[in-house]
């Protein structure tokens, strides 16, 4: 899974350099609902997830934050980074990979500290806000013995932040 999400974020940079994120994107409230544990039909539950994406940008970069819970009990809080691919002017790709904190009494992932990367693909309307569909991993990476991962299929909303203030 490692190779898996290193040729991801590998792929994001190249792409990123040829359809640079479109520079009149602002911060956004994203949120996030679906399936915790999508692969494992006996641990699946529903999740909801908020999260901040910045503006600010460093080279093809861009900071986000957030919190994820499971009705099971499980929540993650994350920060890292994110980059975005216009592959159309209404279509974008983000390629997102962050570490933070795991706890609850669901599914097993063997760590306290996890890494979750992922994507999606979201639809960009007129008014810049966006709807998208993404596939999340979450894992230690095999620094403990045990490493459960957990997959998230989530769709989502992305809230142009000054469309609130």
């Amino acid at each position: 899974m490692r190779q898996t999400n290193a040729a991801l974020l590998v792929l994001g940079f190249f792409l990123s350099c040829i359809a640079p994120a479109w520079a009149d994107d602002p911060d956004y409230l994203w949120i996030g609902a679906g399936s915790w544990e999508t692969l494992r039909s006996n641990y699946r539950k529903p999740e909801i997830d908020l999260a901040y994406h910045s503006d600010a940008q460093f080279l093809i970069f861009k900071p986000h934050i957030g919190l994820l819970a499971a009705q099971d009990g499980d929540y993650f809080g994350y920060v890292g980074v994110l980059t975005d691919i216009d592959l159309t002017d209404q279509l974008v790709a983000t390629l997102t990979a962050a570490i933070g904190g795991y706890g609850g009494h669901g599914f097993n992932l063997g760590s306290q500290f996890e890494f979750r990367t992922g994507g999606e693909l979201a639809w960009r309307f007129a008014d810049q806000s966006r709807l998208g569909l993404g596939f999340y991993h979450l894992s230690n990476a095999g620094i403990n013995s045990h490493n459960g991962g957990s997959e998230s299929l989530l769709l989502s909303y992305s809230l142009p932040l000054n469309k609130l203030f």
